[in-house]
């Protein structure tokens, strides 16, 4: 059985630290330095191939199970691309659910989604190549002012994907005509975001996530977020919404 380079990497490594090691004595003034190339062309050992297959074939089993389908290729886009638009509907879908308050928008970045998804099956070990990262969802508390800056902020970057708000980029990279739900800003207003810890702990260029916002961490991965949305509507369809429109 030849094994991937990764897991016989792992078990080498493995079996190097449960290996017992004799005393050590000092090293001489002048030492020989050889290197062994691990590659795809190592031999596998039998006895480890033999100790570690059953749990390749678990992995194999679990990874290969079909979550739902798309329509085409979903990729991503700027200012809106179907891929965002999926990933982000799923988290805003997912966090309503587990928050015992109302959650309006949601807010996550292209530079998460690493792979686009389909046509046809999607399977969970797509989802961890979709995002490989252990990211959790959060959701902040922003002020009508907040939720005006971050539109200019992401306006100022071409756009990422969103879901529940919508802005016009200007042909000056501002925003104008910012919206929750299709309605414009109320200054008396507390609007809730979900977004990535990653995001709302300083990665990114959103800044205005950054404050001493109000917080609630889910600690639900976005990962997961997206798998359980796909498996309740089970067909991603290529659209956009237009949250995110140019002026001409």
């Amino acid at each position: 059985m030849r094994l991937p380079a990764r897991l016989l990497v792992l078990g080498l490594v493995l079996q190097a630290c449960a290996t017992p090691h004799a005393a050590v004595e000092p090293a001489p003034a002048s030492t020989a330095v050889t290197f062994t190339e691990v590659s795809a062309t190592l031999e596998p050992d039998p006895e480890l191939a033999a100790m570690v297959a059953p749990y390749a074939e678990e992995l194999v089993e679990r990874t290969s199970e079909v979550v739902g389908y798309a329509e085409g290729e979903i990729r991503e886009g700027r200012p809106e691309g179907p891929l965002g638009t999926f990933a982000a509907e799923a988290m805003l879908s997912q966090a309503r659910k587990l928050s015992d308050r109302p959650v309006d928008m949601a807010l996550t970045n292209n530079g998460g989604l690493r792979v686009p998804l389909g046509p046809g099956a999607i399977t969970v070990g797509k989802m961890f190549e979709l995002m490989p990262f252990e990211n959790m969802m959060i959701i902040l508390d922003l002020s009508a002012a907040d939720v005006d800056s971050l539109a200019h902020q992401l306006a100022r970057v071409g756009g990422d994907p969103i879901a529940g708000f919508s802005f016009v980029i200007t042909p000056d990279g501002r925003a104008t005509d910012v919206r929750v739900s299709d309605e414009p800003l109320s200054p008396e207003r507390t609007y809730r975001l979900v977004t990535s810890d990653y995001l709302a702990n300083g990665g990114g260029p959103y800044e205005v996530l950054w404050g001493e916002q109000s917080r609630q961490e889910l600690t639900f991965l976005l990962r997961d977020a997206f798998t359980e949305h796909l498996r309740e509507i089970e067909t991603i369809r290529p659209r956009v919404d237009g949250l995110i429109r140019r002026e001409q």
